[in-house]
């Protein structure tokens, strides 16, 4: 075997055996280069591998699907046959298909234009013109390289190989360089590099320096995104075997069936694929849902205060308050905890009050509803000078710093109220985002009327808090109505952390402020600091405060990244701080990235305040001071914040411990019972830190 055989064969196996596969192979190769850019958080190895291997095998599945409908257009325009012309001649003609599609493709682009606002359908019409025009490109070169070296044919054989790989050869380079760039640690040299180009569409930016420790090791996540790919790609491999195997036994059986049989082969692979993927989704949810709805061992009874949900005042049994629902009523604070920290008398505090209804506490959200405002009744929140109404993230949590802030500045003259619509985390609970804007409607309804009914001398000051999946949910109660629907229900003033980029009332605040919010009264900001940077007039307005952070990528993250450009991902000098200048837009990519971001941005350390990412908790104190109008000054801030933070540490070890000795206790328990000796565990061990 000569050196050309060789070298065809190993191009073969690396490029595939035809143009469809070689250009998939070329967009794979391309986008892995795309991969390393900067997203809006740093990436570890194993990170940057799964976003690697998922865009690479995703591309590759994507083009070779599309350029194996332009082969059979070429076939069929082409003719068939063996011989070289014959394969020349079709090679040719695929090339033709491709330029065809190509040239098809930027007039869809050039016809749906950007537009601000735009409906997702054009974006979407968009991106699959740019992409069919860069794509279709990409397989003309390779068509047209496939087409030469059958012309060629055996009395060329040196030039063969060359010309079957070298568009892969010149994607890796390109690649290489794009993953060079990235990495470069000389601000000096990065400020030399143009900025790379995108063969296959994606947005240029100038160099810039990028943020420290936000580019993850090179050769652990190539290796790791090289098994990721192989692996879906085995998965894909196993999909067409079955589809396969079914196409022979309905070939079998239906000889009439013809190319029919392909096409039922893999509707009934993929069928099988998607119903075990809702089935692991379903048991995902289910066990999200059983955790969700446990206590903790930290809690093992009701508590005793008279205000708030559970304890001995309390209409709602304390069993259904789930787990989120326990720890925000067990933490509330007491009166001598508020004296001790703002330095007032006893006698001059009050036990703020917390309710709190489960989605076990009742069955319908009506039925929640009015269970809610019997508890505010009995646990007296209308003898309160301030309401807040919190809409809980998709687990049910309410943000204990804020309101802990919100009862140590009222001196415990407040009441704040939560109503439950999701067991989930968040990211499992968008189903439930209905469900909770209704309810948050339901309860302003409530809300408003009994606050009516009291002499305005003597109502409540009604306020709000939203965070997360919270804000959105409690943001979009107010859907097409703007900032008019915070007016409508009597709400004061609104603090929202981290809303996510799904909020459509945020979305059209942001689009159309002057219609939505006519006074500016709402405003953004990504910090307290920033906020006192607007002038004294525009501070005075504000009443309705969004916390955004701008490397949050949860207030940046949604669907619809997939095909339509963001803002924030636009002109460089029109981008937000913490927004890489050496990041683009690119569909796949982009969209992959942030999603990758989204599963770091609330880690978090119990007591440890920082103001990153999805964590709000370094700000929070001042900021619902400065929200909710609540006078304070620096030195009773400062021991506010040291107590927000002790008793958050302190809690969060009280669960671990009591968490750890639970598991102990059943260890035991287990290893005595595989023993036979009917013993149980100590009595002073069962009950010992709990």
């Amino acid at each position: 075997m000569d050196l050309s055989t060789v070298a065809r064969r190993v191009g073969t196996a690396i490029a595939g055996s035809d143009p469809a596969e070689r250009t998939a192979a070329l967009v794979s190769v391309l986008s892995t280069g795309m991969t390393f850019m900067p997203g809006l958080l740093p990436r570890d190895g194993a990170e940057q591998a799964v976003a690697t291997g998922v865009v690479a095998a995703s591309e590759y599945g994507l083009v070779v699907t599309s350029q194996s409908i332009a082969a059979a257009i070429a076939r069929r325009v082409a003719g068939g046959g063996d011989t070289q012309a014959a394969t020349a001649r079709r090679l040719a003609a695929q090339a033709g298909v491709g330029l065809a599609v190509a040239c098809a493709g930027a007039v869809i682009e050039r016809v749906a234009s950007p537009r601000r606002g735009e409906p997702v359908r054009r974006a979407l019409a968009r991106t699959v013109g740019r992409r069919t025009f860069r794509v279709g490109l990409s397989g003309v070169a390779v068509a047209g390289l496939a087409s030469a070296d059958a012309a060629l044919g055996e009395r060329h054989r040196w030039l063969r190989p060359a010309s079957g790989s070298a568009a892969i050869v010149a994607g890796t380079a390109l690649a290489a360089a794009q993953i060079r760039r990235y990495r470069a640690d000389d601000p000096g040299e990065r400020a030399r590099l143009t900025p790379p180009s995108d063969p296959l569409g994606g947005e240029a930016a100038p160099p810039a320096p990028a943020a420290d420790g936000a580019l993850p090791p090179l050769a652990r996540s190539l290796l790791l995104g090289g098994a990721v790919t192989v692996g879906l790609q085995s998965f894909a491999l196993l999909e067409g075997l079955a589809a396969h195997a079914v196409r022979l036994g309905v070939r079998r059986v239906a000889p009439g069936a013809g190319p029919l049989a392909g096409a039922v082969g893999h509707g009934v692979a993929l069928g099988a694929i998607v119903a075990g993927g809702w089935a692991a989704l379903e048991y995902a949810l289910r066990t999200a849902e059983a955790g969700g709805a446990a206590i903790d061992a930290a809690y093992t009874h009701a508590p005793d205060g008279p205000t708030v949900s559970g304890g001995p005042a309390s209409s709602v049994p304390w069993s259904s308050l789930s787990r989120e629902g326990v720890r925000f009523v067990n933490m509330a604070l007491t009166r001598a905890e508020i004296a001790d920290v703002t330095h007032v008398a006893p006698d001059d505090v009050r036990e703020p009050v917390r309710a709190f209804v489960g989605l076990a506490s009742a069955s319908t959200v009506d039925a929640r509803v009015d269970l809610v405002m019997r508890e505010l009744e009995r646990l007296g929140a209308f003898d309160r000078s301030v309401i807040c109404v919190a809409s809980p993230t998709g687990s049910g949590y309410v943000n204990y710093v804020a309101v802990e802030t919100l009862e140590y500045l009222t001196r415990g003259d407040c009441a704040t109220v939560a109503l439950q619509y999701s067991l989930r985390p968040s990211f499992l609970s968008l189903d439930r985002v209905a469900m909770g804007r209704e309810q948050n409607r339901a309860l302003f309804h409530a809300l408003t009327w009994r606050l009516r009914s009291i002499p305005e001398a003597a109502r409540p000051r009604l306020v709000g808090f939203g965070e997360s999946l919270g804000a959105h949910t409690l943001q979009d109660a107010f859907l097409h109505e703007g900032v008019a629907g915070l007016h409508r229900v009597g709400m004061d003033r609104a603090l929202f952390l981290g809303t996510p980029a799904g909020s459509a009332w945020a979305k059209s605040w942001r689009l159309e402020p002057g219609r939505v919010d006519p006074e500016g009264e709402a405003v953004e900001v990504a910090s307290w600091s920033e906020w006192v940077e607007h002038d004294e007039a525009r501070r005075a307005a504000h009443r309705y405060f969004l916390l955004s952070h701008h490397e949050d990528p949860i207030t940046r993250f949604e669907p619809a990244l997939a095909v339509q450009q963001p803002e924030w991902l636009g002109p460089v000098e029109a981008r937000p701080p913490g927004v890489s200048m050496l990041a683009r837009w690119y569909p796949l990519v982009s969209f992959v990235l942030t999603l990758v971001d989204v599963v770091n941005a609330s880690s978090s350390v119990p007591g440890v305040f920082v103001a990153h990412a999805h964590d709000y908790r370094a700000d929070l104190a001042r900021m619902v001071a400065t929200a909710y109008g609540l006078a304070v000054d620096d030195a009773e801030l400062a021991r506010v914040e040291a107590a927000l933070r002790a008793r958050e540490a302190a809690w969060a070890e009280r669960r671990l411990v009591a968490e750890q000795l639970r598991r102990a206790r059943e260890a035991v328990q287990r290893q005595l019972e595989a023993w036979g000796t009917g013993a149980a565990v100590d009595p002073a061990l069962r009950h010992s830190g709990a």
